[in-house]
C-alpha cells in the first residue's frame, strides 16, 4: 500500500492514472484533501470540498476482464464495511456505485480500466465520500448527505483493508450476500434510466457477475449491466 497525499488535486482518477501508465503497482493510491474537477459517472462533477475523503487507488486485477464489472459492487460492500467499523453508520447500497444515507448521496465510486505502457492492463478504483461538514450547492441540497469524520487518511486505509483480497472475493463471490443484504431498492419500484428512454420496474436481484435483474411488467425481466436506476421518484412497494 503505497499513499500519495495532496492537498489539491484536479481528479485523483487522473492522477492514478497517469502514474498507473507508468507502471504503478497495485494499491499506488492517490489521496487529495481538495478536488476541483472530481468526476464520477457519465463524467458527471463530483462536489469535493476541502475536508471530504477522496482517493484512487491502481489495481492489477488477474481475473478476467469479463469480471471487471464485479471491482464497483465489491468496492461498494468494502467502503460501506469501513464506514460502519470507523464511524458506526450503516449506509445502504444503490446499484450500481453509489452509498446513500436516509436516501442521500454520502459516497460515490468510479472505476476505469486502461492499459499501461506495457501492455499490462489496470483498473483506477476512484471513492469519494463526503467527510466533510459543509453546505452543498443549492442543487446538491436534497440529494446529497454527509457522514463527519476527520480522518481521511484512516478511512482511506481501513477501505483499502477491506480491499486487500478483492481478486479472492470476486472468485468466490464472497461481496454477493452482503451486497444484497444492504441494498435499499431490491424489491422495490424504481426508474431505469437508459440512453433513449426511462421506464418503471421491480428491482428483483444482483447477480454474481454485478448486474441487476428487473421486471418492467408482463413477465417482461432484463439484466442490467450499465445505465442507470432512480429510487427518489420512484414510488416504493415490495413485491
Amino acid at each position: 500500500m503505497e499513499l500519495h497525499v495532496y492537498e489539491t488535486l484536479p481528479s485523483t482518477n487522473r492522477t492514478a492514472h497517469e502514474a498507473a501508465q507508468s507502471g504503478a503497482q497495485e494499491f499506488y493510491t492517490v489521496i487529495a484533501k481538495e478536488q476541483t474537477a472530481g468526476r464520477g459517472r457519465l463524467s458527471r462533477s463530483f462536489h469535493s470540498p476541502l475536508g471530504g475523503t477522496y482517493f484512487s487507488t491502481v489495481l492489477r486485477p488477474t481475473v478476467p476482464i469479463a469480471q471487471y464489472g464485479t471491482i464497483t459492487p465489491v468496492a461498494a460492500v468494502a467502503v460501506h464495511r469501513a464506514l460502519y467499523a470507523l464511524t458506526g453508520v450503516c449506509t445502504e447500497i444503490k446499484w450500481i456505485n453509489d452509498l446513500l444515507l436516509d436516501g442521500k448521496k454520502v459516497c460515490g465510486i468510479l472505476a476505469e480500466s486502461g492499459v499501461d505502457q506495457k501492455g499490462e492492463p489496470f483498473v483506477i478504483l476512484g471513492v469519494g465520500v463526503n467527510t466533510a461538514d459543509v453546505l452543498f450547492p443549492t442543487e446538491l441540497q436534497g440529494q446529497a448527505a454527509f457522514i463527519p469524520y476527520q480522518d481521511p487518511i484512516a478511512l482511506v486505509q481501513a477501505i483499502l483493508s477491506e480491499l486487500a483480497a478483492y481478486e479472492q472475493t470476486i472468485r468466490n463471490g464472497g461481496w454477493l450476500d452482503y451486497y444484497r443484504s444492504h441494498c435499499c431498492f431490491l424489491g422495490k419500484s424504481v426508474t431505469v434510466i437508459g440512453r433513449d428512454q426511462v421506464r418503471s420496474a421491480i428491482a428483483l436481484d444482483i447477480l454474481a457477475d454485478g448486474a441487476l435483474r428487473v421486471d418492467f411488467g408482463n413477465g417482461e425481466q432484463e439484466e442490467l449491466r450499465g445505465g442507470e436506476i432512480s429510487i427518489r421518484s420512484a414510488q416504493f412497494r415490495k413485491i
